[in-house]
């Protein structure tokens, strides 16, 4: 009888246990979802008050520790950007993830909502951008071509990859060890942080083209992202461009430009 008793105390003890469990697991599990819900209402309903630039990871949304995805947002921040002097509308949609520790943004990541096509990651230390960051011609400021690099201390170092729109690498850069490259310069800033390159055939993978800009002095050529045919040569001197050579899909020069 009294082996009896005790183990039907043990079974209800166990029980006891498991509801707990289940309990404490509900309201962990709420109150991450409530969460969530708090930290993507900043990246839904257009315009933000707030402020955030995936470009660097500052920002000043009051977010807890966690990792966190937030579906179908539709967002534009209001970003300062420094080489240029201006503030510009940055609009970000899709699918984003991102992860926070101490109270800062370590990771973040965006995909098309519909595709799952990345088009955006990188990883943030407290000096900004740390390791491979890849950003996809259609994100954020935009660019010709999508592209990888790589930073340290914030800062771009190395070599820049650019791809063409099937895949296949376009061209990859040294960067100049002192330069302010931001992923979404403008195209007539390549000189400024460039100092070697060499573009590849869009289909056989061959070097088309290479070039050195030292002393910001050479020819910069830039092929189609589709087509992967030549569409523009500039000839510089000290930084100054002197002569512009504009192709047609024949191969063939359609305009020249002395300056």
């Amino acid at each position: 009888m009294g082996m009896l008793c005790s183990l039907d105390l043990m079974f209800k003890k166990k029980i006891i246990f498991l509801f707990l469990l289940l309990f404490s697991s509900i309201v962990i599990f709420g109150n991450t979802d409530n969460q969530t819900l708090e930290v993507c209402k900043y990246f839904k309903g257009g315009d933000s008050k707030k402020k955030f630039n995936p470009y660097t990871g500052k920002t000043n949304i009051p977010f807890k520790n966690g990792i966190y995805k937030c579906e179908n947002t539709n967002v534009s921040f209001r970003v300062f950007i420094l080489r240029y002097l201006y503030v510009d509308d940055l609009d970000i949609s899709g699918t984003l993830t991102f992860e926070i520790k101490n109270g800062r943004m370590v990771k973040f990541e965006a995909r098309d909502s519909k595709t799952g096509k990345l088009e955006f990651s990188v990883q943030y230390n407290q000096s900004g951008p740390v390791g491979e960051m890849y950003v996809d011609k259609s994100f954020g400021f935009g660019n010709e071509n999508s592209l990888k690099l790589n930073y340290k201390s914030g800062k771009p170092v190395g070599e820049m990859e650019e791809y063409y729109d099937n895949g296949k690498l376009y061209r990859k850069s040294t960067l100049r060890k002192k330069n302010n490259f931001h992923p979404f310069s403008n195209p007539d800033d390549f000189k400024d942080y460039v100092e070697y390159y060499e573009i590849y055939d869009i289909n056989t993978g061959e070097i088309v083209k290479k070039e050195s800009l030292a002393n910001k002095t050479g020819i910069i050529w830039r092929y189609n992202s589709k087509t992967g045919k030549l569409e523009m040569e500039s000839h510089l001197e000290n930084g100054k461009i002197f002569l512009q050579k504009e192709y047609g899909e024949d191969g063939k020069i359609i305009q020249e430009y002395n300056y």
